[in-house]
């Protein structure tokens, strides 16, 4: 689906086209209700309760929900004509143990208590499953904003060495294979050797981790890619200038990412960030699948 999918959709239906944002923490929701905004459209946000701050949105129609009061947020989506619903930002994942559910709370919960032994994945693919049961149409960020996807090549002034490029090579077949386990999405390469891989603290534990394996001179690659089959409508690798700050205080040369299958936020200020530490970042080309 292109950028301008919802709005073409719209002409088709008898119902127009409305983008509902259920909100996780981070900045992602943010830039994604400002570029639907700045296109002439509004989509509502669900902030959930603990993970989206609710100070961010005062320009945006939002309600504030618990992630287990599935119930109130589907009238609530109803309620506000959306027709299509996106899941953008991270979400801390539930001590089932200590939730007190309504009944569709429980119907999902079911759901995830089956997928959880399959991970993340499984996990994300269950709520998007629930939703397109409920009527919604699941939709990726990136089908709604391609102009959030990181573009293919060199990113700014500073370029990989050829030690970079063979880190890069290296990174892409460990996370590949971390990936199909349904591990993580990133690893750090440094010199020929993993020094991490990530796992469920993400990508910024993983750099914080790193931090204290720094050398003192710049060396090692940080490479996130996708996950074999992995659903991008609910779970989309996602770097911002955060990224390259941790990156830059890890004492790494660079940052290397999918082009085209990962989320960027504020691109220009990535870049500037990169430049003034002196570490590059790279869109690679998407491998094809299989």
């Amino acid at each position: 689906m292109k950028k301008q999918s919802v709005a073409s959709a719209s002409q088709n239906r008898t119902t127009p086209v409305r983008v509902g944002i259920i909100a996780g923490s981070g900045n992602l929701p943010l830039a994604l209700a400002s570029t639907l905004r700045a296109r002439g459209e509004m989509p509502f946000l669900l902030l959930i309760e603990g993970e989206a701050d609710p100070g961010q949105y005062a320009e945006f129609p939002h309600e504030i929900i618990r992630i287990t009061k599935v119930g109130s947020f589907l009238k609530v989506l109803a309620r506000e004509n959306c027709t299509h619903i996106t899941l953008a930002g991270p979400v801390k994942r539930p001590d089932l143990k200590n939730l007190v559910p309504d009944f569709e709370g429980v119907k999902l919960l079911a759901r995830i208590t089956g997928a959880s032994r399959k991970g993340d994945d499984g996990l994300m693919k269950a709520i998007t499953s629930f939703l397109k049961d409920k009527g919604f149409t699941v939709v990726g960020v990136h089908e709604l904003a391609s102009d959030l996807l990181v573009p293919l090549g060199q990113l700014g002034k500073i370029a990989p060495t050829e030690r970079d490029l063979e880190d890069i090579e290296t990174g892409i077949r460990i996370v590949k294979a971390i990936g199909a386990l349904d591990i993580g999405q990133a690893a750090i390469i440094r010199d020929g050797y993993v020094l991490a891989v990530e796992a469920a603290e993400g990508t910024d534990g993983l750099l914080e981790r790193s931090g204290a394996f720094a050398w003192d001179k710049r060396a090692g690659v940080l490479v996130k890619l996708t996950k074999p089959g992995q659903d991008l409508r609910a779970d989309m690798p996602t770097i911002g200038p955060d990224t390259v700050s941790m990156a830059a205080e890890a004492n790494l040369r660079g940052i290397a990412v999918e082009g085209g299958l990962t989320l960027v936020l504020d691109l220009p200020e990535i870049i500037r960030r990169a430049d003034a530490a002196g570490i590059f970042v790279l869109g690679l080309a998407a491998e094809p699948a299989g």
